[in-house]
């Protein structure tokens, strides 16, 4: 892995949208959520992004489009960057399963069976809450399952159970597990987009610092915040109380009003 401060003057003109991540990328994590046990209240709190940010990516847009890709649903990140959000700002959610791009939601489909399995680990995980207060509830999601809960043993071993065909992944987000098709990514996200737009993948930056981030950051121009924990092609250093992905939005305007490519 190199610096970003390696990167060179082509790698950065040759890019045309930038990608971030959110959780411990550009806002800090520690989402809370309770849900009680026949899921008719639901308590959710989460991060928000810093103005001086949000006036970072304003500016940040004069030179390249923004995306954002997450686990989150696709409702949460229109919310997350609203003071943002036109069109030249893509929005890929549930780990790459659901795209805006440019008024337009697309999403692969999947058949009965593939909700049968989520279904049924949902039930087998919501009979566990009864006894076991690790687990807290379930982030509302459409194409994925996500129950936010401490790190155990019990629902990755649940999955494999379920999923004898190891069609799913059950993937530790730091807030509890992301559970869902192996044939979508937010690297799959990212061709669609690279697709999309008619460009290389490589033009496309992408930011990241957990494993659901892994393929994407080797898709695109990988930056990892979190190089302990996932690589990239490039790593960004910041100190603990420091944002990552905030520190990369500094280090590109610094590069593009140097060069002043308006």
């Amino acid at each position: 892995m190199k610096n970003i401060k390696e990167i060179t003057k082509e790698e950065l003109d040759a890019l045309k949208v930038i990608t971030f991540d959110i959780d411990g990328v550009i806002i800090p994590t520690g989402t809370q959520l309770q849900e009680n046990l026949d899921g008719t209240e639901l308590y959710m709190k989460s991060k928000q992004l810093s103005p001086k940010f949000i006036e970072n990516l304003k500016e940040l847009k004069k030179y390249v489009k923004l995306n954002f890709s997450s686990g989150r649903n696709i409702l949460y990140l229109k919310s997350l960057v609203n003071e943002v959000f036109d069109q030249d700002v893509f929005l890929q959610a549930e780990n790459g399963n659901i795209s805006w791009f440019e008024g337009k939601i697309t999403h692969p489909f999947y058949p009965s069976s593939y909700f049968n399995k989520l279904k049924n680990i949902r039930e087998r995980i919501k009979s566990m809450m009864v006894s076991d207060k690790r687990i807290r509830g379930f982030e509302p999601k459409l194409l994925i399952l996500t129950p936010h809960c401490d790190q155990m043993e019990e629902i990755p071993g649940l999955v494999k159970k379920i999923d004898p065909e190891q069609e799913l992944y059950c993937l530790w987000t730091n807030e509890g597990y992301d559970i869902g098709s192996r044939e979508m990514s937010k690297g799959k996200g990212i061709s669609l987009l690279a697709k999309h737009l008619g460009i290389g993948k490589k033009q496309i930056m992408t930011t990241g610092n957990n494993y659901n981030d892994k393929e994407m950051l080797e898709v695109g121009r990988g930056v990892t915040v979190q190089p302990d924990r996932v690589e990239a092609e490039y790593f960004i250093e910041h100190k603990p109380e420091e944002l990552g992905g905030e520190l990369l939005a500094e280090f590109l305007l610094k590069y593009y009003r140097k060069e002043k490519r308006i």
